[in-house]
């Protein structure tokens, strides 16, 4: 039987070149930590305008959440055109809209002019319900849309291989490799005096004049930074209230009928999410869903709802790859991009909900225009300085009241054991031994490693992730591997390591 590989399909099919950790000290115009979709595409901007750019990396290029991507590249809102309009404004909501397809067509113009082989092909996309009774409220999202400048019509028949009530299709959405992409991207950052470093964790930038950036071996000193980090990497900020952490489920798979090439998506709640992976092979698709808040919900449960979903809408054939990917979700439902509150040189971009290629690219964009001077009318739209409390209050209120509640119950967490041989090669568990609460992983080679449970960015305690292997914080969101180190999100360092003590408390 084929072995399911967990690593995404777009690290299986295409990872970029290595570039080495810094070193040294480096100057630079601007730095910028994060070389996911984010940041090289600000990073590329800048030095096409003749700016001096340093890319630091923890992992590798793209190794984060463009990595766990499903790459749909559509302009529209996760929360609908119609809230959207709704909680923003038809003008502001015009000009959101405007940015994700100018992202688009960014990434389709850079694929042409550095000839980038990425697959990248312009489609429709279908939102589309199972239930008749639930009608109605596409047609109003098909009248929003075109509110909005999107081409958009009712359809009946969309040609997937299950029944269908009706959709809505928006024309000229599009889709594409994005680490191929990501690859040509990092090419063209660097050389020419500027560089990308990976392997290269920094600490959250000191801002003054200069910004100070710091990794384990080198430090960037430059005028401006940029936080392409996914999430808002700034230590304990106004950001964490005003995000929530979320995990998205990702299958591939061959299926014996094919849907047509194009973006599909539902109305459940989770929501499903449906594309060919790529041109060759139409029977490969990527099939998305099963979200739920990070470190809450239990992660092999969730892959197995999404594995039944798909089984039971498609004749699956073979399932290639299974992973995971993060995703924040602004408690207003748009990012959060520009100059941090408070601080005078350092940007950031973050909040992306599940929609985060073509808001990253627009992020990017709009990051790389911001620190040439300009003032385009979206930057009003997603300052970090805005507040919208008919938008935010209630997400606000629910998300913190969930993380107060977690700070304070999981402290009481982790099953009472007496000895380090009742955990078993390959397990992962919150424990309580002799009296202190560790978390406890003994890989497969019977190694032991013991962390505390602390997340070291605002004290919560991490929950054992099954299926990735992972200590993942159920607060805001931070994620660290089974050993403790810290994989990404807002902690700045990692687990404390508590092997030692405990291998000597046998």
């Amino acid at each position: 039987m084929h072995a399911i590989s967990p690593r995404s399909y777009w690290f299986e099919s295409g990872e970029p070149r290595e570039y080495p950790p810094l070193t040294t000290g480096v100057h630079a115009d601007v730095a910028i930590i994060g070389a996911g979709i984010t940041g090289l595409t600000a990073a590329l901007r800048l030095k096409q305008a003749g700016r001096r750019v340093v890319v630091l990396e923890a992992g590798c290029v793209g190794g984060g959440a463009t990595g766990g991507t499903s790459a749909h590249l559509d302009a529209l809102p996760d929360q609908g055109c119609e809230k959207l309009i709704s909680d923003f404004g038809e003008s502001a909501a015009r000009q959101l809209t405007a940015g994700r397809q100018a992202a688009i067509d960014q990434i389709e113009q850079w694929t042409r002019d550095f000839q980038i082989d990425c697959d990248f092909r312009r489609v429709p996309a279908f939102a589309y319900t199972e239930a008749a009774d639930r009608l109605n409220r596409l047609h109003h999202e098909c009248d929003a849309a075109r509110r909005l400048g999107v081409q958009a019509t009712m359809a009946r028949d969309i040609g997937l291989p299950f029944q269908s009530a009706g959709a809505v299709r928006f024309e000229n959405q599009a889709r594409f490799h994005p680490m191929k992409y990501l690859a040509a991207l990092a090419a063209q950052v660097h050389g020419d005096g500027s560089a990308i470093y990976c392997g290269s964790r920094a600490e959250p930038p000191e801002d003054g004049e200069p910004v100070i950036v710091a990794t384990p071996h080198g430090r960037v000193t430059a005028k401006q930074v940029l936080l392409a980090t996914h999430s808002a990497y700034l230590g304990i900020s106004q950001f964490d209230m005003r995000m929530a952490p979320y995990q998205s489920y990702v299958i591939a798979a061959h299926v014996a009928e094919p849907p047509p090439d194009a973006l599909f998506w539902d109305d459940a709640d989770p929501y499903h999410y449906t594309r060919r992976a790529n041109s060759e092979e139409p029977s490969l698709l990527l099939i998305g869903g099963a979200d739920h808040k990070t470190g809450h919900g239990d992660a092999p449960e969730a892959l197995r709802s999404l594995e039944e979903y798909a089984r039971s809408r498609f004749r699956v054939q073979a399932l290639l790859q299974q992973w995971s990917s993060e995703f924040f979700e602004p408690a207003d439902g748009v990012p959060l991009i520009g100059k941090v509150p408070m601080r005078n040189n350092t940007y950031v971009a973050t909040g992306f909900s599940g929609t985060g290629l073509t808001y990253g690219t627009a992020a990017g964009m709009l990051l790389a225009d911001l620190l040439q001077g300009a003032e385009p009318p979206l930057a009003e739209v997603v300052s970090p300085a805005r507040f919208k409390p008919l938008a935010a209050a209630k997400e606000l209120i629910r998300e913190n009241v969930d993380v107060a509640a977690r700070f304070v119950a999981d402290r009481f967490a982790g099953d009472k054991i007496d000895s380090w041989d009742e955990l078993a090669p390959d397990e992962g568990r919150l424990v309580t031994f002799e009296g202190e609460q560790l978390a406890a992983y003994r890989d497969e080679q019977g190694r032991l490693h013991v962390c505390s449970p602390v997340c070291t960015h605002a004290g919560c305690h991490v929950h054992w992730n099954g299926l990735e292997k992972t200590w993942d914080c159920p607060c805001h969101g931070g994620r660290y591997s089974a050993a403790g180190e810290r994989i990404y999100g807002p902690p700045p360092k990692d687990l404390e390591d508590k092997t030692p003590v405990a291998e000597g408390r046998r």
